[in-house]
């Protein structure tokens, strides 16, 4: 979390449209259209539903993400957690129950190389082997 506990947050009764940009750490437990960029930290919360392309330094998912996430650290989709769009990740971490629904990719070099997804589309998708699989990590 974030320190002094400096965060920014789209209220649960709270419908959001435009550009969010933060340093530290935003919450959002409403709905949000639009773009969110920052250096910190995202939270989207259970009923949270972000139609957002999504840039910061880590995301972190209870709710639902319709659209591009990149994350310079950690994606982490928790267990009611959805993404419904692709995803570029210094590392990711999926619960079970979790669900993703696009590509990814994930590693130290992936978030260097490829900016598209800030700009609404990965332009360049990854080519996963056929013998690579997903599965959701147990608790």
């Amino acid at each position: 979390m974030a320190e002094n506990n400096e965060v920014t947050v789209v209220g649960k009764d709270s419908h959001f449209k435009g550009e969010l940009n933060f340093e530290r750490t935003a919450k959002i437990t409403g709905k949000f259209d639009g773009k969110i960029s920052g250096n910190g930290e995202l939270l989207v919360g259970n009923d949270a539903l972000c139609k957002a392309d999504v840039n910061t330094g880590s995301v972190s998912v209870d709710g639902t993400v319709e659209g591009n996430v990149q994350a310079k650290e950690v994606v982490r989709l928790n267990s009611k957690g959805v993404v419904r769009g692709d995803i570029v990740a210094g590392k990711m971490v999926m619960a079970e129950g979790a669900s993703f629904y696009g590509q990814c990719a994930v590693g130290a070099n992936s978030t260097g190389q490829r900016s598209g997804v800030s700009s609404g589309a990965i332009s360049e998708r990854p080519t996963v082997p056929p013998h690579v699989a997903v599965q959701p990590v147990k608790k």
